[in-house]
């Protein structure tokens, strides 16, 4: 299973936000759907391997030649929409998945890819349209876990609607509970994880931590339940980074080839002033994910957000910026735009207005719909 990390349920609970406002708006109650990028098998080729690494560059050199000579071949068509779904082209993502379900109907995964896609469209979705693109959503999530009872994906996703849908929607907190239940059947670690999430949706802070400790026992190995125990130390309520700085350092262990251990590991670093240990897992980052930069970008944002920053920590900071701008992003992580933009903050923390506003520039040209940046643009201008 993919790792069910706090940025997929970030990502699901801004798509949920909007749907509930939407139906409170226009009937009384409205839900959102989930989205993460679907996992491949640990048998799958290649492409399929580097998806799950998350190497979404790499991936994609290596399918698009495949793609476009063999168009109908549904596989392919599925691996091209999680890449495309990577990279932003949500329509293209959508045309995908809907051609690999229409050439085979009977894999799980190609709908609950097309659950994904549905999931996305809903967040920019008009007011009107994004119901329709959650019932969507749903269908393509219970099919999925119809076809393949097992596929954790589709039941996490499943979960999570039942924890955000009104009852009216067809959710419920006791349907979440029973469908924890049954990944639990699954996958005991899992199961744990998916505990943790309820446990965080009651913002039972203390029970959220206990299953992320079972998880952890039950799979001390597992490079998912790792990731999402480094993940909670880092972003709870208090903060332990030496717990999410312990986890994230056995996940490279597992893997060193994925980044976001790496990422975690920068971000702990940084977030404490251990300069020596942010170089330390720098270099090991380039070492084994020299095109994936984003523990660069962690470990700036981590700079920045430190109201203590200042001086040689903000100068930090913005090389961090920098060295991520020098490359094309990863698929799934901040875009030129945002680095750009969170550069210019930097500068106008230095003191360098003149050069924040250029930056800021420069992430409006990318993005012209770049709120955040228009807004601290027309201040600052």
């Amino acid at each position: 299973m993919k790792d069910y990390t706090v940025k997929q349920t970030c990502r699901l609970r801004c798509l949920l936000t909007a749907l509930l406002a939407a139906l409170l708006c226009c009937a009384g109650n409205l839900w959102n759907p989930a989205r993460s990028f679907a996992s491949a098998p640990d048998d799958d080729p290649a492409p399929g391997a580097l998806i799950k690494d998350g190497h979404w560059k790499r991936a994609r050199a290596v399918l698009e030649p495949q793609y476009k000579a063999h168009p109908d071949d549904a596989e392919l068509n599925y691996l091209m929409s999680q890449i495309d779904d990577a990279f932003g082209d949500l329509d293209n993502a959508r045309a995908l998945a809907e051609r690999a379900v229409a050439l085979k109907s009977s894999d799980a995964r190609y709908h609950r890819q097309l659950a994904d896609v549905d999931g996305e469209t809903a967040e920019t979705a008009s007011l009107f349209a994004k119901a329709g693109w959650a019932k969507k959503f749903k269908a393509e999530a219970e099919r999925a876990a119809e076809l393949d009872p097992r596929n954790l994906d589709a039941r996490f996703d499943l979960l999570e609607y039942d924890l955000q849908a009104p009852r009216m929607m067809g959710g419920g907190k006791d349907k979440a509970a029973a469908m924890a239940d049954e990944i639990a059947k699954i996958d005991p670690a899992q199961g744990d994880l998916a505990q943790a999430r309820i446990a965080r949706d009651a913002k039972d802070t203390a029970a959220e931590e206990s299953w992320y400790l079972k998880a952890l026992a039950a799979n001390p190995n597992d490079y998912d339940v790792l990731i999402s125990a480094a993940g909670f130390y880092e972003q709870a309520p208090r903060p332990k980074l030496d717990q999410a700085r312990k986890y994230a350092q056995q996940a490279v262990k597992t893997h060193p080839g994925r980044a976001a251990a790496y990422s975690l590991l920068a971000s702990a670093d940084a977030s404490e002033g251990r300069w020596s240990g942010l170089e330390t897992t720098l270099s090991q980052a380039g070492d084994k994910v020299p095109d994936d930069l984003d523990p660069y970008y962690r470990a700036g944002l981590a700079i920045f957000n430190d109201p203590r920053s200042g001086g040689s920590a903000l100068a930090r900071a913005e090389a961090c910026f920098r060295k991520y701008l020098g490359s094309d992003p990863e698929g799934g992580e901040p875009t030129l735009a945002d680095a750009h933009w969170r550069l210019g903050l930097v500068l106008e923390k230095q003191g360098r207005k003149a050069e924040a506003i250029s930056e800021l520039q420069a992430a409006l040209r990318l993005d012209p719909n770049f709120k955040a940046a228009r807004k601290d643009l027309s201040r600052l201008d």
